[in-house]
């Protein structure tokens, strides 16, 4: 007995020895520093995690939370940059940018504006200063403001990024690896890992256009901006952000096996496509009731958080509505104004609408959607056809790559008329092989050995654990390309059996002269004793 009890206490020791170690609470520093508010949506469900699982949080964003939480500190960045003043809603509307390299070119010069305007703000510049402070981890979205690493070498802790977009080349570069183009295309291009000769030859264009400008314009345009604001702050010569970027502990990558493309990896790249989707949760009553009573179903349109249907232009309002009115279907219309003028009596629109508990519903026949990756893998979870109307940016990418799995069908929002709407709309809801490729694509993304959210935080808290875990990516990322690519070893190879041939060569020529004189010589000797 006396045994039992004492082995009981040993366990019981273990096991709480085990507890502790995998439940300090850490003190974290979570920066969003990009004003897309559908890109905050997307990063808080990863601080809430975190604030869930009692670590400390310093939030620096745009957006206050709505729930707040006794370990929350937050930072809101006022006032919050004004996109549209630099990149007019109505340019998008009509398509203007429509060109891959102005995209690339547009993604830079928002990285840098957005960067800047956030490391202005008085209580960042507070936060720089401080010399009190003290983070176990810097979290920062990865998305075009790699200054803000700064913080990670200022708090000498390790740093996670979270990859909105996907991933992209300076990712895997950072991690060690070199992307192979012949197979992997560019994050802005929807091509299959099987391009033809023009695809791989554009893809290597683009991809080496990307390289070369971030390299020896945008980064070193980081590192000045990085050096206005944390030069003062920070004793000694700062370090380059490349340098900084390469020294990512993890990357979460907002990515899936299901719907994107294999591709080499390395144990610092995690994905996490779908972390944002949640069980579904009961809908307001009002909208509850419109889709439980909708006889032969419902349509949701959303354009999203940062485009809004209140920005399209009028005549294009009045085709949705047209073309709405003509449906049998009733339609949920996420409308940011409280009045639209007359609606059809199948229309319901709200300013906001819960997208993903609306998706879950079983009477959602169709999501007319702009194709902005967090609502597509919405749509995929809960196996709903797509109408996707793309306008900037990856919306494009997803949609092609929608279309081609056979759940989504595509149109240009400049070109669009109330008859093709109809058209579209019904060929989607109606077809059944839309229904089953959107099936069969849920059951893939679905089919997961743990939920991505939670995996992201198991490796968010191993990172501190760990100390930076510098042993998940390859010392590829610390190499000269010249090295990575054999190029020494290659040379040294070629000069040896340059060599190897060369001497043996030169040496038996002139032994062979030398004979060949001997004979000669001898000849000529010969032929004057007979004279």
């Amino acid at each position: 007995m006396k045994m039992q009890l004492q082995s009981r206490s040993v366990l019981c020791f273990v096991v709480l020895a085990i507890c502790g170690l995998y439940s300090d609470a850490y003190r974290i520093l979570f920066m969003g520093p990009f004003p897309a508010p559908s890109h905050w949506m997307w990063l808080e469900h990863f601080q809430r995690d975190l604030l869930k699982r009692g670590h400390h949080v310093t939030s620096l964003n745009n957006h206050p939370t709505k729930t707040p939480h006794e370990n929350l500190t937050e930072i809101i960045l006022n006032p919050i940059f004004d996109i549209p003043k630099h990149f007019p809603k109505e340019n998008l509307f009509t398509m203007r940018y429509a060109s891959d390299f102005q995209n690339l070119q547009m993604y830079w010069k928002i990285g840098e504006l957005t960067t800047e305007h956030a490391l202005q703000d008085p209580q960042v510049k507070r936060l720089i200063e401080s010399q009190d402070e003290h983070y176990d981890l810097v979290i920062l979205e990865q998305y075009f403001h790699e200054a803000f690493l700064m913080f990670g070498h200022k708090f000498k802790c390790p740093v996670v990024t979270i990859g909105t977009m996907g991933y992209a080349d300076n990712m895997d570069h950072a991690m060690g690896i070199l992307t192979p183009w012949s197979f992997i295309p560019h994050l802005l291009l929807s091509h299959t890992d099987k391009m033809s000769f023009s695809q791989r030859a554009y893809n290597s264009y683009l991809s080496l256009y990307d390289v070369v400008i971030r390299r020896w314009y945008y980064m070193p345009r980081m590192q000045q901006i990085a050096e206005k604001y944390f030069g003062l702050a920070i004793k000694g010569a700062l370090p380059n952000v490349l340098d900084l970027e390469r020294n990512i502990s993890l990357m979460l990558i907002n990515s899936h096996r299901s719907v994107d493309l294999p591709r080499p990896s390395m144990p610092g790249l995690i994905n996490v496509g779908g972390a944002h989707i949640q069980p579904a949760k009961k809908l307001p009553e009002d909208i509850q009731r419109f889709m439980d009573n909708a006889t032969h179903g419902v349509v949701y349109f959303s354009l999203g958080s940062y485009m809004k249907s209140t920005d399209m232009p009028p005549e294009k309002t009045a085709q949705f509505l047209q073309a709405f009115g003509r449906l049998k279907q009733q339609v949920l219309w996420k409308y940011e104004n409280a009045s639209i003028g007359q609606l059809p009596a199948n229309v319901m629109i709200r300013k906001w609408m819960p997208q993903n508990d609306i998706l879950a519903h079983p009477n959602l026949k169709l999501f007319i959607t702009h194709g902005g990756i967090f609502g597509t893998q919405e749509g995929i979870y809960w196996g709903v056809p797509m109408l996707c109307i793309p306008l900037f940016g990856d919306q494009h990418r997803n949609t092609i790559k929608s279309v081609r799995e056979g759940y989504a069908r595509s149109m240009n929002f400049a070109q669009l008329n109330v008859e093709d709407l109809v058209n579209n709309i019904e060929a989607l809801i109606y077809e059944p092989a839309y229904k089953r490729s959107a099936w069969e694509i849920s059951k893939r993304f679905r089919d997961n050995p743990i939920h991505p959210l939670e995996e992201a935080s198991y490796w968010i808290e191993y990172i501190i654990r760990q100390r930076g875990a510098r042993y998940l990516k390859s010392q590829g990322a610390h190499m000269p390309l010249y090295q990575y690519l054999l190029l020494d070893v290659i040379g040294f190879a070629l000069l040896s059996l340059w060599l190897a041939v060369w001497l043996p060569w030169r040496m038996l020529r002139r032994l062979y002269n030398w004979w060949a004189l001997t004979v000669a010589t001898a000849q000529k000797r010969e032929i004057k004793k007979r004279l």
